[in-house]
Order: C-alpha cells, then structure tokens, then sequence
C-alpha cells in the first residue's frame, strides 16, 4: 500500500470537507480531485463535465440560447435557478450573463446535459453578491441546453412569449375580478345594501339622494370619504383633516371614483364598492413599511359630495 499517497488522498478529503462545512471557497481543482470528477478545462480556466452528449448545433458568439440551470455553491448551497417551465434565454458573447458561462456555452451542444465549474474570476469576481454569493467563490452550474436561435428565432420567440404573458395576466386578472365580485356580493349583503352595478363591473350604493346635475370629465369634486377593506379595517379618511378636491377624468384618483362618483351629485352620500382591478390591482399600498393596502384588495368607500363646480 502506498501510504504516501493516501495520506495525500486524506488530507486533500478532509481540507474539502473542512471548507465545504465552513461554506468557504475551495479551488476548482481540489473539488474535482476531492471528487474524483474528470472534467474539461478551458485555457480560461473553467471546468465543464458533459453528463449527455446532445446532437444539435453549438452556439456561436451572436446566437442566443436557451436552457434551464441550477447554481450552486461548492458546499451544495443552491443560490439560484430557472423557475420550472421557464426557460432562461441570453445572447452568448454579450456580457448579458458572467463570463464563464460565455465561455462554456459554445463547447456545448443543443440537447447537452453539462455541469459546469467556473473559477470567481470568471462569476462575481472578489465582490460576491451579498448574502447569496460569498467572495472569490467558484460556482457549479447544471445546466440543460434546449434550444440555439439566431437574432430572428430570437424575435419571433420572445413575441410568442410576451402574447402568452399576455394571455396569462389577461387570464389572472379575470380570475381575480370574478373573486372580487363574489366580495363585494357578500359584503353588501352583510351590511345590508342595496348595490347598483356599473358597465365596467364596479357597485354602488347611494344612501342620501343629491341635487343638480351629475358630474362628468372636467368637474370639480369636493368630498369627505373613508376608505375601508372589505374587513371594515380603515386605511384613509378625511375626517379630522380637510376634505378631497379632484378634478374628474384627470386620472388623478383611483378608476374605481373616476367611474363610481359620475352616480353622485352635490349632497349625495353613499358607498363606492370597488374590484381591485380598478383600485391598486396586485401592487401592495405601504406606508412606513406598513402594508395598508395588501395586493388584490377589494376597496370600499364611504363618501359624501360637499361640493361640485
């Protein structure tokens, strides 16, 4: 037994180890050693292993690519990867992505399954990225090459991407309309109003009828009012401040007053019981950190018209 060389094998074992478990960064060479993985270098410096061979063509610098991937730390940590059924695309040669990546990816073939080591000189350098990626870490990608577009596959890709976002929002959003008219339903109900509907699908209640005409694009609205979510918690109010004055179709206020309040004229009163799509939608109102209006919030409204001009 040659006892040299398994104490070398030993120690080299035991450094992995020791800075694996310390999250520490390792030179490539020794992790592929510790490994016993064969892996190809490039005179850059990074380190690739071909786990399938594909059959397709190798994108060139100019080509865009499309994969999925997973990275990870030397220690095993995974610090990013593509979400599951979507792929990531990125033009090879362009800096649009590190470098070992622009390195590595014309050695590989459409339909390549590879793992890929890259020296911290090639990822994020002695800088890191904060709490994700420590300093002068190496990092390991697996990655799966799926497609190779030139820039016109590369248009005509991204359009049929956008129309299926499109699509999908579109198909969210009336998801959420339809939850939020099922809210206001049972919110009217429970607290006893009798709602009209507007064409755009929004509700109202007038509780005190008004006099004169009925405000449309232009006229200037004053009124007191006080916002609630449907769970009756209040997140605005006029009241011990002074009142509100608007000027309708300036697009100044929410969609759901500009449309709401053309059913209101001077002296009316009542409740504008409004979907989320035409108050703050999927974005969140904070204040000091404070969520005061989570995302996809029904909004009502109290509100009285003190003065139309």
């Amino acid at each position: 037994m040659n006892t040299c060389r398994f104490t070398f094998t030993l120690i080299t074992a035991l450094l992995f180890a020791h800075f694996a478990k310390a999250g520490d960064t390792l030179s490539i060479e020794g992790f592929l050693s510790a490994k016993n993985i064969k892996a190809e270098k490039t005179r850059e410096g990074a380190f690739y292993v071909v786990n399938t061979e594909g059959k397709g063509a190798s994108p060139k610098h100019g080509d865009y690519v499309k994969i999925i991937y997973a990275g990870k730390l030397m220690n095993g940590k995974v610090f990013d990867e593509s979400p599951k059924g979507e792929p990531f695309v990125f033009q090879v040669g362009f800096r649009q992505v590190i470098q070992g990546w622009d390195v590595l990816m014309p050695r590989l073939k459409v339909g390549t399954k590879a793992t890929l080591y890259i020296p911290a000189e090639l990822g994020y350098g002695n800088s890191g990225i904060g709490d994700i990626i420590p300093p002068n870490a190496p990092l390991i990608f697996d990655v799966e090459i799926q497609e190779v577009m030139s820039i016109d596959a590369y248009d005509t890709y991204m359009r049929q991407l956008e129309d299926k976002e499109r699509i999908n929002f579109k198909k969210k959003m009336e998801e959420q309309f339809l939850k939020d008219k099922k809210l206001i339903q049972e919110y009217a109900v429970a607290h006893k109003m009798k709602v009209e509907r507007t064409p755009k699908g929004m509700s109202y209640a007038i509780t005190k009828k008004g006099k004169g005409p009925m405000p449309k694009d232009g006229t200037k609205m004053t009124v007191n009012y006080e916002g609630t979510l449907v769970n009756d918690t209040i997140f605005d109010t006029t009241e011990d401040k002074s009142s509100f004055t608007f000027t309708m179709g300036e697009g100044k206020v929410i969609e759901g007053w500009e449309e709401g309040l053309k059913y209101f004229n001077k002296g009316s009163q009542g409740y504008l019981l409004i979907p989320s799509k035409m108050g703050y939608g999927a974005t969140p109102l904070e204040e000091e950190s404070k969520t005061l209006i989570p995302a996809h919030s029904v909004l009502v409204f109290k509100i009285e018209v003190l003065g139309i001009e």
